[in-house]
């Protein structure tokens, strides 16, 4: 029965059926076809025109690289790139114009007001900014109002914490980002780093698809830069400069703190001062760091290299006695006169540098004559860049000795007929502090003690030291004595020079100090420089600049832990004090 059984013949609609899937199929491998072929010449060989339409589907930006900060020595920040917030309206998603102005400024701390002129100032903007960088309490404000209308646009700004600290040293950034100033502006291309770049492609409406991975160059952030700058006593050493600019109403003044023995810069004030977070406010040579780029004639601080060099080459030595009149008015072999500010008559000659002689300097300096004087002078480093990289220093004026005159002999041994920068003068002093070492300052942190030149014996160097302690115990630097540490320093009470008529100004003074300790091992050099006090408050570098540098040295051993043979109550008085 199952034999008599035969398959069912397709019928004719099934036939068709059957045609049309297999037209369909084989049109569909033909089109699959032709598409692959399409894609393999489109990769191959494209069309010009097409090539430029596939472009205008890709768009490309730009990676913003983020600010390098600047550090101190022990990683306080000092300038350091973050984001910040503008806050801006867009009229045309406002609500209810009437109330709009009123809850703004009620909401968030602004006069309604100004809200209201603002806007009426910008018809038809829809980018109104009202406040070009919101304080933390205003943006927080904000996200919880949620007010429609209003809105926030990040950006990256540049911060100084710590306002006006350092403030020339440091400089500052303008709105583009780039350094305008400063260290900002001399490590800009180090600070900036390098910006990246994508591109990716989009859809007819703009919209971003995927990115290219050919075309994508990731930023590489500027690096952190560690500065040799302590925050502490860079404070205390503004702190100090502005008390004594203002108590004695001088024009300006400057204060350089450096370790010796490494010629780090642990600090560099100058006043008056400015806040490199509002720059624009500053009168813009109070940008400008002085200790560098400003010049002076040092007077009496310049009389301890002439001295011990004279000591080293045996021009002179400590036991020889030398009249330098007791009327205090001496005559030179060329007949020129000269003065102390009283007369000493017959004293050795570690008394000419203890009392600052000015005569027994000129004798001294006739002994050595004019080419090693001028080779002293050079050894030091004076007249040539000191080497630290700051920017705007320039090398200060020794004239060559063709230039020089039978005046010169007499003139250089007590600082004149010369010009410095605060910061060589501070650098050379360092040399007599490191055992005749002189290094070259730097401002960058370092952990290893670079190789310098000898300018001094070491044995003459401490000699020197001591002779420099007892003009501060018994000399004219006495306003300077510490109860906590033994410091070695000059005093310089320097005439301005007049270049118009000749000769110097009787009323217009540069008073300084320059200071070291501890004396039996020191650790750091202190220089104060104090431009035109007025001569009716007081005017000599031991009374107005003198005290100032010795309670930043003070300060400054306090805080790095300088053992000190001083009474605990002592101890405890200078703590309080570096706490204020």
């Amino acid at each position: 029965m199952l034999a008599d059984l035969k398959p069912a013949q397709p019928t004719a609609d099934a036939r068709r059926v059957l045609k049309v899937g297999r037209f369909m199929v084989i049109g569909i491998s033909v089109l699959f076809a032709v598409l692959l072929g399409r894609i393999v010449q489109l990769q191959l060989a494209p069309d010009p025109r097409l090539e430029t339409r596939v472009d205008s589907q890709h768009s490309s930006a730009t990676l913003s690289a983020r600010r390098g900060a600047l550090v101190d020595r022990h990683g306080r920040m000092l300038a350091v790139s973050r984001m910040a917030y503008r806050l801006f309206l867009d009229p045309k998603m406002i609500g209810d114009r009437n109330t709009f102005s009123e809850r703004v400024g009620y909401e968030l701390g602004y006069d309604p007001v100004d809200v209201e002129m603002i806007m009426s100032q910008k018809p038809g903007n829809r980018y109104i900014s009202i406040d070009q960088r919101l304080s933390e309490d205003k943006l927080a404000r904000f996200r919880e109002l949620k007010l429609p209308g209003v809105y926030v646009d990040p950006y990256v700004v540049r911060d100084y914490p710590y306002g006006q600290l350092a403030g020339q040293l440091i400089g500052f950034v303008g709105r583009e980002g780039k350094g305008l100033d400063g260290l900002e502006r001399e490590l800009d291309p180090v600070l900036s780093g390098a910006p990246g770049r994508i591109v990716y492609a989009r859809d007819a409406g703009g919209r971003a698809l995927w990115i290219e991975a050919d075309n994508y160059q990731p930023q590489h952030d500027g690096r952190p830069l560690r500065l040799s700058i302590d925050a502490m006593i860079q404070s205390i050493a503004e702190r100090e400069l502005a008390g004594a600019v203002e108590q004695y109403q001088a024009k300006a003044g400057q204060m350089i703190v450096m370790n010796p023995w490494t010629g780090e810069i642990l600090a560099m004030a100058n006043y008056p001062a400015f806040d490199p977070n509002d720059f624009s406010r500053a009168k813009p040579e109070d940008w400008r760091n002085r200790a560098v780029t400003d010049v002076f004639e040092p007077g009496s601080i310049f009389k301890p290299f002439i001295w011990s060099m004279a000591t080293q080459l045996q021009a002179a030595n400590p036991s020889e006695m030398i009249d330098t009149t007791t009327s205090g008015v001496w005559r030179s072999s060329k007949g020129r006169s000269l003065r102390d500010a009283r007369g000493h008559g017959r004293i050795d000659w570690d008394h000419v540098l203890i009392e600052s002689s000015n005569i027994g300097m000129a004798i001294v300096g006739q002994r050595l004559g004019a080419e090693k004087l001028h080779n002293i002078v050079r050894g030091f480093g004076f007249g040539q860049m000191t080497g630290s990289g700051l920017p705007g220093e320039i090398s200060g004026v020794v004239h060559p000795l063709p230039k020089w005159t039978h005046y010169s002999v007499t003139s250089i041994p007590m600082g004149q007929e010369l010009s410095v920068t605060p910061l060589q003068i501070t650098r050379a002093f360092c040399a007599i502090a490191a055992d005749g070492m002189l290094v070259h300052p730097t401002i960058y942190a370092t952990d290893h003690r670079p190789e310098g030149q000898r300018v001094l014996t070491a044995n003459i160097a401490a000699h020197t030291r001591e002779v420099l302690g007892r003009a501060v115990s018994e000399g004219t630097g006495r306003k300077a004595q510490s109860d906590l540490y033994s410091l070695f320093g000059k005093t310089g009470t320097a005439q301005l020079p007049n270049f118009v008529s000749g000769g110097y100004y009787q009323d217009r003074y540069v008073s300084s100090f320059i200071c070291g300790g501890p004396l039996e091992a020191p650790q750091l050099v202190v220089g104060c420089f104090i431009h035109e006090p007025d001569p009716s408050v007081g005017h000599y570098g031991g009374t107005v600049a003198a005290p100032a540098a010795s309670r930043v040295i003070e300060q400054s051993l306090v805080y790095l832990g300088a053992p000190t043979s001083a009474a605990p109550e002592q101890l405890v008085q200078a703590a309080i004090h570096l706490d204020d």
